[in-house]
């Protein structure tokens, strides 16, 4: 809310914000969709949501928003974006991801609530906003507060202004919409779940499930018993499956299972040389020349800036290093760094690096051979420690064991580079001071101190160029690799049994995703954001289907070839789709089926549970005081269908047989509890009454709608996903 705190404390020129939002053209952004595109799908499309396709210009429109939104707060945002390339993407990025779920609310979960024709007066509004029952997201805005209280009169002032004030006004606008959704939400929530109440008869049977008891007897064969080369299976069978269960198996968004090959193009120890030599004469090339190099170098920064990207050695080195000092090659996670210092001036602060071992006033110490009692027994532990530190002791290994602030006892007590301002007052005195190498002992509300100064303090802020010479593959690797990767290919051509074939022969370690959606961000061995869009690009070309191989991948660090083992379309599923799914299950319902015919035969000639469970030689499994609310039978476990039955048989008769997930089995029952409902049932509490608050339930709609909505998402196509 910072926009509101300028706005009262100075005249902000909305002028100024607004020239800023021109520079933020997102269409510049969108129109560089990712590699040559799919010329079997609409490159302006980025969902499809009730089988209508969203075109980008309507998500163009919410990130327009939001990024006013953070410019208010922020009026300097668009500036650091042009100058920062890594905060420009994460920006973009983050807003964009922010105006996906802005996008769905409005097309899936908004829609629903205005079919429900459920509305907001403008009295209904203004009590959001200022009124007695006002939001609570009006209670959690500081400008909002007099004293700590919502003031509802600051408020109706703020509204007031906003008519002659448009930086205001859009701020404003902006969060009565955002109250104004809520609200919406809430009241259709509540709607539903108001209307989501038990009648008589389910209570009564919620009673019944959980105190029915029944005696008797089951009789059960294990699927298992029967050899899986006794089944066989045919296409026929699965497709009989399929249509009876065609509901549970349908897609509601397109999915793919891949299996590929991977050759990283890896440097070589000769590659890594031969970088290191070209970094070193830049480096030289930079000592060379009389003057700095300035078109890498950035702002002015002191030793605190830097960021954990950069070398150690830099802050440690340069610094202190006169201008126009070269240093480098340095080497960190993959890259060599040569840097300039192009000048320097004074700050206006003092920057330390400090390690410490902080000693608390009461309370027990990390390593467990003390507890603190007091501040007398802290002082005399914290100079015990400062004595020790002070005579040479590793300040790192004590900080590790005795020092009560987690933060830096895990880095050794290391504070790392900070401004002393920082710091509680009796720190930073001691740090305004003090030498490296120099130890101190403070005391401050947090206990005392042993400090000790591991660098020169420094009151300079430099300005330097980083030039990054990443260390890539050379020509004769990336030859090697390519070559690999295009025998295999030329070997299997576009034949996919040839795949899993060529693939064993040359060793190679296959791997298998499942069920890719085009929202996966990476694969196994794929983690490049460029690459993995390339993939999606191919994998949900509208013509995709099982068995396709794909050309290689020539990524930068690596190549690829594909497989598709299964394409699943929105829709009822195929039986390629679901056919190692299904068979399995198949195979059992014939065995079941099997054994049911057996059970058939012997319960015409059983008397007894005990009499066919001998001639099946079945498992004879006693029933007493079953109940169906344990959801399982002792010794066949989560067998609901047989469970089920023992509820729904006849009293001293044989059931049919029942086929189960891995028995089937007979159920003879001999007695059934007589049990009666009682009247303070039906006025009980609902255990499960939470579920049907507006809050729960609100989150149930917001899935439900979704998954009927079948949202196809189709954001890898931009750059900025």
């Amino acid at each position: 809310m910072a926009v509101i705190q300028k706005l009262r404390n100075s005249g902000v020129v909305v002028g100024v914000v607004v020239a800023a939002l021109v520079l933020f053209v997102v269409s510049d952004i969108l129109s560089s969709k990712y590699g040559n595109g799919n010329p079997n799908q609409p490159q302006d499309v980025i969902a499809s949501i009730y089988g209508e396709e969203i075109k980008d210009d309507q998500i163009d429109k919410i990130a327009n928003d939001l990024f006013m939104q953070r410019l208010q707060n922020d009026p300097n945002l668009q500036e650091k974006m042009q100058k920062d390339e890594e905060l420009r993407r994460k920006t973009i990025k983050e807003v964009y991801g922010e105006a996906w779920d802005e996008l769905i609310k409005k097309e899936v979960l908004y829609s629903e609530i205005k079919k429900a024709n459920i509305t907001l007066s403008d009295a209904d509004i203004e009590e959001l906003l200022w009124g007695e029952y006002h939001s609570q997201t009006m209670e959690q805005i500081p400008d909002f507060k007099t004293n700590g209280k919502f003031d509802a009169a600051i408020v109706k002032r703020f509204y007031k202004q906003a008519k002659t004030n448009s930086m205001l006004r859009g701020f404003l606008v902006t969060l009565t919409n955002s109250i104004k959704d809520q609200e919406l939400m809430s009241r259709y929530a509540t709607y539903v779940a108001k209307a989501n109440v038990k009648t008589k008869i389910e209570k009564e049977m919620e009673y019944l499930v959980a105190n029915q008891t029944v005696a008797g007897s089951i009789v059960a064969i294990a699927h298992n018993s029967i050899p899986d080369k006794d089944i066989k299976i045919t296409d026929s069978d699965l497709e009989a499956y399929l249509e009876e269960h065609k509901e549970e198996y349908k897609n509601l968004d397109e999915r793919r299972t891949v299996k590929y090959v991977v050759w990283d193009v890896t440097p070589t120890t000769q590659d890594t040389q031969t970088i290191f030599e070209q970094a070193v004469k830049y480096a030289e090339g930079l000592r060379a020349t009389t003057e700095a190099d300035t078109s890498s170098a950035g702002e002015f920064l002191n030793i605190a800036d830097i960021g954990e990207k950069t070398p150690q050695e830099v802050g440690s080195q340069l610094w202190r290093s006169p201008a126009g000092s070269v240093l480098g090659p340095l080497y960190k996670a993959g890259k060599f760094y040569v840097y300039q210092k192009i000048k320097e001036k004074n700050d206006t602060g003092l920057t330390v690096r400090a390690s410490h071992i902080l000693i608390p006033n009461d309370g027990p110490l990390p390593d467990g051979s003390t507890t603190i009692t007091d501040s007398i027994m802290a002082l005399a532990k914290a100079t015990e420690l400062y004595n020790q530190v002070k005579g040479g002791a590793n300040i790192a290994e004590l900080a590790s064991k005795f020092s009560t602030d987690q933060g830096s006892a895990s880095n050794g007590g290391d504070l790392g580079w900070k401004g002393v301002n920082g710091f509680v007052k009796p720190f930073a005195n001691f740090c305004k001071s003090a030498t490296k190498g120099q130890v101190g002992l403070v005391k401050s509300q947090f206990g005392y101190h042993i400090i000790k100064m591991m660098e020169e303090p420094s009151n300079i802020l430099v300005k330097y160029s980083e030039n990054i010479i990443p260390i890539t593959p050379g020509n004769e690797t990336v030859k090697r690799v390519a070559k690999a990767s295009r025998e295999f290919k030329s070997t299997i051509g576009s034949d996919a049994a040839k795949f899993d074939k060529t693939q064993e022969q040359q060793g190679l370690i296959p791997r298998l995703v499942r069920d890719i959606q085009t929202n996966t961000d990476r694969f196994a061995g794929i983690e490049e954001p460029s690459d993995v869009k390339e993939v999606l690009y191919w994998l949900f070309d509208n013509d995709r289907k099982a068995g396709d191989v794909s050309d290689v991948f020539s990524f930068p660090t690596r190549h690829v070839v594909m497989k598709v083992e299964t394409a699943k379309h929105i829709g009822f599923a195929t039986l390629e789709d679901v056919r190692s799914e299904i068979e399995p299950i198949v195979r059992q319902e014939m065995k079941g089926k099997k054994i049911a015919e057996k059970l058939e035969a012997a319960i015409a000639k059983a008397k007894n549970p005990n009499d066919l469970s001998k001639a099946v030689n079945g498992l004879l499994i006693p029933a007493d005081d079953l109940r169906m609310g344990q959801r399982m039978i002792p010794q066949l476990n989560a067998e609901l269908k047989i469970l089920g039955a023992v509820f729904g048989s006849e009293e001293n008769k044989f059931s049919k047989p029942i086929i189960g997930k891995e028995y089937t089995a007979v159920v003879y029952v001999t007695k059934r509890k007589a049990i009666e409902v009682p009247k303070s049932v039906l006025s009980a509490p609902d255990q499960y009454a939470f579920m049907n608050s507006g809050q729960f339930m609100a989150g149930t709609l917001d899935r439900t709608f979704k998954k009927q909505a079948k949202i196809q998402d189709y954001r890898y196509k931009f750059e900025w996903f």
